[in-house]
């Protein structure tokens, strides 16, 4: 019997999603190891974990994978995005609750399929954001509904799934704020009373698609920008709701672009979310599109 001649450093949430991963975590194992790979094994015990375990381990290793939700895989790129000595591959299988960076990629949401994908794909050099000293990997956003990913409990999400999301945002629909702020985009100005605003790189944000007028590409060192301002009446209201279902500006207060960079500033704290976690609360921050700074592990193209 010959010895693996690779080595694989595993890192799961335990708690993320509906917890297919740890139901399955033998298959993925099995898998790994049947394609010569000798491997350790890392569940997570705490929050943060993700980050401090690819920083201090995953270069030692021919081949780093994460399994977990979207937060997971942002925690593991933004240690990679500040290691020193990069690990030789990464890979991630989803298992969370949405998933939309696997589900931008073609990454496949079944864990066993997404192990063999990491074994038979291929390194893919993706857009990666840099919020101020932060990175993410699919949005930054603020305003309305986007502390629901982050203040839903995780139990509501494991059992509920997606639908968890939009019952915790519909207790919100009585509370909305606008912002006062600014917008630098690539030189244009824009300025107002926003409710929303979202600087994504992905086909879809917690499950519901990106207009498909804006051609989301992964790879293209923009972002797609999406901004909403406070309606004055029931009117503006249904103009936002049209605009957004055409995916059109066909009112002023929706706001469509795409940039490379963005300066914002605001007269109060806003609170932001980098990948469905809470960011932090800024009056500026400069927010940059690093053009396939990251490489991640992807279904080969198709024939």
């Amino acid at each position: 019997m010959s010895l693996p001649g690779k080595t694989l450093l595993l890192i799961f949430n335990p708690k993320a999603g509906v917890q297919t991963l740890r139901a399955r975590l033998f298959d993925v194992v099995d898998a790994f190891t049947a394609a010569g790979y000798l491997v350790t094994v890392y569940p997570t015990q705490a929050a943060g974990e993700v980050g401090t375990t690819v920083a201090a381990l995953g270069a030692a290793y021919d081949l780093l994978v994460c399994a977990g939700g979207d937060g997971t895989v942002s925690e593991a790129i933004n240690a990679i995005m500040d290691m020193a000595e990069k690990p030789a591959a990464f890979g991630f299988i989803p298992s969370g609750t949405v998933n939309d960076f696997a589900v931008s990629l073609g990454v496949p949401t079944d864990v066993v399929t997404a192990a063999e994908v990491i074994l038979n794909g291929a390194p893919r050099l993706v857009d990666v954001g840099r919020f101020d000293e932060k990175h993410f990997i699919y949005v930054a956003a603020f305003g309305l509904f986007t502390d629901v990913s982050y203040s839903t409990s995780q139990s509501a999400k494991n059992w509920l799934g997606k639908v968890a999301y939009f019952l915790e945002g519909a207790k919100r629909v009585g509370q909305l704020i606008a912002y006062s702020c600014e917008f630098d985009i690539d030189g244009e100005y824009i300025a107002g009373e926003f409710i929303f605003g979202a600087i994504a790189n992905t086909h879809s944000i917690a499950g519901i698609k990106m207009p498909t007028g804006m051609n989301a590409q992964m790879d293209d060192g923009l972002f797609d920008v999406i901004l909403i301002k406070k309606p004055e009446n029931l009117k503006d209201g249904q103009e936002i709701i049209a605009s957004l279902l055409a995916h059109e500006e066909k009112s002023p207060y929706v706001t469509f672009r795409k940039a490379k960079k963005i300066d914002f500033h605001a007269f109060q704290e806003v609170p932001w979310t980098l990948d469905g976690d809470f960011g932090g609360e800024f009056y500026r921050a400069e927010i940059v599109n690093l053009q396939q700074a990251a490489a991640v592990i992807t279904p080969p193209p198709a024939c």
